[in-house]
Order: C-alpha cells, then sequence, then structure tokens
C-alpha cells in the first residue's frame, strides 16, 4: 500500500466516531473494496450518518432538561425578587390614619368578640378560675389544694392527741368538705386535687379512740340551699345546721329544732374569696363575686349563758354577751362565738353531766352554738391561737367529749397540723 493511501485512511479515522470506523471496516470487509474509492466513500458516508445520530440523540435529551431547569431558577429568582421588593415597600408605606383607624377599630371589635365570648362561656354555665378561685353565676368557689402526704400528717396530729387524752373521754372528728365538691364536683374536677380520695387517708389512719362523723352527704342532699356562703369558703349557719344535725344522729344527742327560734340577719357580707381575687389590677377583688354579697343568719338565743372569751392564751378572761352585738357587715361572722380568739368558754346552765371542748378552725364558728342546748359547757379553741396543752386543760375543766373539726383545706395546711401537734 503506497504512502498516500495510508495518510488518507488514518484521516479517515480520526474524524470519524468509533461507531463509524467499525462500520466501515465491516463494509470494506464484506464488500472486498476497501481499496477502492467506492468503498472509501460508503464508509465515509457510514460515519457521518452515525456521528449526526449521536449528536442528534444528545440533544434531544438533555438539552430539554437543562432549558427547563433555567426556566425554574429563573421563575423562582423572578418571585423572590418581585416578593422582596413588595416587601420592602409593603414595610416603608406609611400607614394612614384611616388605615391605622381601621386597624385600632378591628383590634376593639376582636376584644369585644373575646370578652363577649368568655361572657357568653359563662352564661353557658361553664364558670372561670380568678386565681384560686373558680367562679359560676355569681358565686365563688375555693379550690383543693391538699396532698396525701399532709393527710396523713393531720391524722397523726389526732392521733398523737388522742393518745394522751383520759380514755374516758369521748373523742369525735368532722371534716367539712369544699364548697366545690358539694356542689360542683363535676363541673370543677379539673380544677382541684382528689378531694375523696384526701379524706379517705385521714380516716383510714384516723386512731380507734377517733369517731369520724361523715357530713358530705348530709350536706350534698341539701345543695340547692344556701349552705355555703357565695363569697366566703366558710359554711352557713344552716349548712352548719345540718351537719349538727348529723353529728347527734350519730353520737344519740337530740338535735334542738330551732325553727320557732327567732332569726337575725346582717346583710352585706364579703367574704375571704373576695380579697383571694385581688391584684394590682382589680384592688376591689373579683367583680362578680361584688354583685352577690352575703346574708350573715343567726339566732337569737343564749341571752342567759355565761360567757367569756381569752383572746389570746395569756390576755386572762373577758366576761360576754353570748351574741357579739359589735359587729357590722365587714366582720359580720364574729357574731358566732367572737370569731378568731384562742378561747370562748359558755354555761349554758344545763344539767346534763356533759362538757364538750371544740377544737376548730373557722368552719366550728357557725357549729358551735348549735351545742350550746345539749352539753353543760361549751369549750371552743383555736387551733392556731391555743398555747397550752389540750391534754392538760381537759383534765381541769372535766371535759366529756372532745371535737376537732376543719375544712379540709385547713386539715392539710403545715401551720395547722403544727398546731395540733403541739397541743398534744
Amino acid at each position: 500500500m503506497s504512502k498516500n493511501r495510508i495518510n488518507r485512511r488514518n484521516k479517515i479515522k480520526r474524524t470519524s466516531s468509533y461507531r463509524g470506523y467499525n462500520h466501515y471496516r465491516r463494509y470494506s470487509a464484506s464488500t472486498g473494496s476497501q481499496g477502492t474509492g467506492l468503498g472509501k466513500a460508503v464508509a465515509l458516508s457510514f460515519a457521518v450518518v452515525a456521528a449526526t445520530s449521536f449528536v442528534i440523540f444528545c440533544c434531544s435529551v438533555y438539552i430539554p432538561k437543562l432549558v427547563d431547569i433555567s426556566k425554574k431558577n429563573f421563575i423562582s429568582a423572578e418571585s423572590s425578587a418581585e416578593s422582596s421588593t413588595l416587601s420592602k415597600t409593603e414595610s416603608s408605606k406609611p400607614e394612614s390614619k384611616a388605615e391605622s383607624s381601621k386597624s385600632e377599630t378591628s383590634k376593639q371589635e376582636a376584644s369585644k368578640a373575646e370578652s363577649s365570648k368568655s361572657e357568653t362561656s359563662k352564661q353557658e354555665g361553664k364558670g372561670y378560675l380568678d386565681g384560686n378561685v373558680f367562679i359560676y353565676k355569681n358565686v365563688g368557689y375555693e379550690s383543693f389544694i391538699g396532698t396525701d402526704e399532709n393527710a396523713l400528717k393531720y391524722a397523726n396530729s389526732l392521733n398523737s392527741i388522742a393518745s394522751t387524752l383520759d380514755s374516758s373521754i369521748n373523742i369525735y372528728s368532722i371534716i367539712v368538705p369544699t364548697h366545690s365538691s358539694i356542689s360542683l364536683d363535676k363541673l370543677q374536677k379539673e380544677n382541684n386535687a382528689n378531694e375523696k380520695a384526701n379524706l379517705q387517708v385521714i380516716n383510714d389512719n384516723l386512731s380507734e379512740k377517733i369517731s369520724f362523723i361523715d357530713v358530705e352527704n348530709a350536706l350534698k342532699d341539701k345543695k340547692s340551699k344556701y349552705i355555703y356562703y357565695n363569697t366566703d369558703e366558710n359554711w352557713t349557719s344552716l349548712g352548719a345546721y345540718y351537719a349538727y344535725k348529723e353529728f347527734c344522729k350519730n353520737v344519740g344527742l337530740t338535735a334542738t329544732d330551732f325553727s320557732s327560734v327567732e332569726k337575725k340577719q346582717i346583710e352585706g357580707f364579703l367574704g375571704g374569696l373576695i380579697s383571694s381575687t385581688k391584684t394590682d389590677k382589680n384592688k376591689k377583688g373579683n367583680t362578680d363575686l361584688l354583685k352577690n354579697p352575703d346574708t350573715i343568719t343567726y339566732y337569737n338565743f343564749g341571752n342567759d349563758y355565761q360567757c367569756g372569751i381569752w383572746r389570746t392564751e395569756n390576755s386572762g378572761e373577758e366576761t360576754v354577751s353570748f351574741i357579739n352585738n359589735a359587729v357590722s357587715a365587714e366582720n359580720a361572722r364574729d357574731i358566732f362565738c367572737y370569731g378568731d380568739v384562742s378561747l370562748f368558754k359558755a354555761n349554758t346552765g344545763k344539767s346534763t353531766g356533759k362538757r364538750l371542748c371544740i377544737v376548730k378552725d373557722s368552719y366550728g364558728s357557725e357549729l358551735a352554738p348549735y351545742f350550746m342546748e345539749n352539753y353543760d359547757e361549751v369549750h371552743i379553741i383555736d387551733a392556731k391561737l391555743f398555747e397550752g396543752s389540750l391534754t392538760g386543760y381537759c383534765y381541769n375543766h372535766s371535759i366529756t367529749d372532745v371535737l376537732f373539726i376543719n375544712g379540709i383545706n385547713t386539715a392539710n395546711e403545715k401551720e395547722q397540723i403544727k398546731a395540733l401537734s403541739a397541743m398534744a
């Protein structure tokens, strides 16, 4: 083969695709025309067609994808730029007075709507919390916040006292349920600890020397009546009377019927739940409670009782009348046994041979007067103010019966538990 033919063949290899060159070789071999001009022409044609097909294939597959990606990127960039421009325009655009007024009106309307919604919620019977006070139909309900640990400690404090008292003394315990558990046991369940379980802990751990008087059912049977105050956590004199009847039934006493006794009333009393709802913004307390003040009812009996009070342990005795006439609407509950004093003592002039000592929190104030018809003497001790030994006191005054009465929240208070433990 001449040198020129060899050069031309190498040139074809360099300018053709690998596929075209193979076609050229196969065709030339089959026709035996590798060395002819026709063979060279045919081989060259195959190479050109193959290369062209390959280029067309690549373009049809990859170029549309690249175009689509570029188009998306362009649209995204354009949208982002437009959004940024609008944002800058809106933020830099000053709010007109009309728009500002419209915005303020919208806020006020939203506030009114929320207030209306709240009022509707109240009217629908859902109630609401103000601090730890549950408000329902303009009545305040104390929340229960006790713990099983404190319930056990309370029971043990009574047991300690009972163990030191003479075995001839009858010892009783009353725990007063919250108004919530009596009237709103389902509605306010989510706002309270488990009151029933807490009470069970107390009862299960009381000494056999202490008789528990259950007043819960007696109160629930009368829950439609005015047995708890609207603005105070305590029960009314009517609620205390139902508990008194339950006590008498359990211990074998005859409950006195006071239906024929003259009742007196003090209007406009605002109790402790008002103070519990006072805030820096609302210095007067919950407005719904303020619209529903209480009436203090008491019986006009006992003017012939010989009574004395000791305001503190060492203050000395003051001779007083049974009815505290120096009260106003503000401190109207002090009509009952002079309120929070260390000791109140009444000699009733009866001849029953029985003397009762009541160790109480505030719930004992409304209850104590009813026992004046059943005992020769009634001694009323405030656990937090009395500093002496209950054992010594009962011995010195020939006490036959001791009654511990506390609201269930008080029974779970560390301060009350400490005071009771110190009396043993």
